[in-house]
């Protein structure tokens, strides 16, 4: 049957098509039907055409035959519906054909653009670190702080931190212990004689090992914080918490405290006087 062939032809017709089987046949379905109801509206009807050709023979004219009349109203519905099918094959071609393009033009791979190399970071610079303060600036007239050199940078910064608050705490401690003394060791000397007396060299080597410990164990530089940074028991906040402010505050208080501590010791050397008496 037309149907039967028409349904057979379908996977070769448009094997691109994303329709379904059913779907298919029923779109060609309507399409025939209403070509053959299209094509029966322009085709006389055999009755007619004989009665008219008996009129004419009996005036004597060239009459078409039954057969004819037939045969051409046979032709006209099956080349109308060829050309239906032409035409609807067409249409449908092309949808499919734009469907793989769109296909293409989808899948289609993104160009990769080729890794780019991102420039080098510019070399460690320590004359921009925390601690270049007004007036002197980045002051090392020595050297020691070299660029490029981040790794040497931090065990400098780490052990200036660590002198700075020890002068501090000594240049407190020597104005305070003329003042203030822990009870058992009122008899012990004021100033650098402390640590020659029996009882004070006790208390010095007891210093020196709880020193050690926070050294060694407890107080230990990490490369993933900064120089110096061994946790705050006490935080404060804003603006007394861990901010470049602070930490410049503290490395120059801690420069002035070493400078402090120094002058005290070789003044009670040259004077015998302690840091108090030293002003009078």
């Amino acid at each position: 049957s037309v149907s039967h062939r028409q349904d057979s032809c379908i996977p070769q017709f448009f094997p691109a098509a994303k329709m379904s089987k059913a779907t298919t046949v029923a779109s060609l379905g309507l399409l025939t039907c209403g070509t053959w109801q299209l094509s029966k509206a322009f085709v006389s009807p055999a009755q007619g055409v004989a009665t008219e050709d008996a009129r004419s023979a009996l005036r004597g004219g060239a009459g078409v035959g039954p057969k004819a009349v037939a045969s051409s109203s046979v032709v006209t519905p099956v080349a109308v519906l060829g050309a239906s099918g032409a035409v609807a094959a067409a249409m449908m071609g092309q949808g499919a054909r734009r469907g793989r393009v769109a296909a293409k033009a989808t899948a289609a791979p993104v160009p990769i653009a080729e890794d780019e190399v991102p420039p080098p970071p510019p070399p460690f610079d320590p004359a921009t670190q925390v601690g270049v303060t007004a007036p002197l600036g980045f002051f090392d007239p020595v050297g020691f702080a070299k660029k490029g050199d981040e790794a040497g940078f931090r065990k400098l910064r780490s052990a200036e931190i660590k002198h700075g608050r020890v002068a501090m705490m000594g240049a407190l401690g020597a104005v305070v212990q003329h003042y203030v003394q822990i009870p058992g060791f009122e008899k012990i000397p004021k100033g650098l004689g402390a640590v020659t007396s029996d009882v004070g060299s006790i208390g010095m080597i007891a210093l020196v090992l709880v020193s050690g410990v926070f050294e060694l164990v407890l107080w230990k530089d990490d490369d993933g914080k900064a120089p110096g940074d061994y946790g705050n028991p006490v935080s404060f906040g804003v603006p007394l918490g861990w901010n470049d402010d602070m930490r410049n505050r503290e490395l120059n208080n801690g420069r002035a405290a070493m400078f402090s501590v120094l002058g005290i010791i070789v003044a009670e050397l040259a004077t015998g006087k302690d840091a108090v008496q030293q002003f009078s």
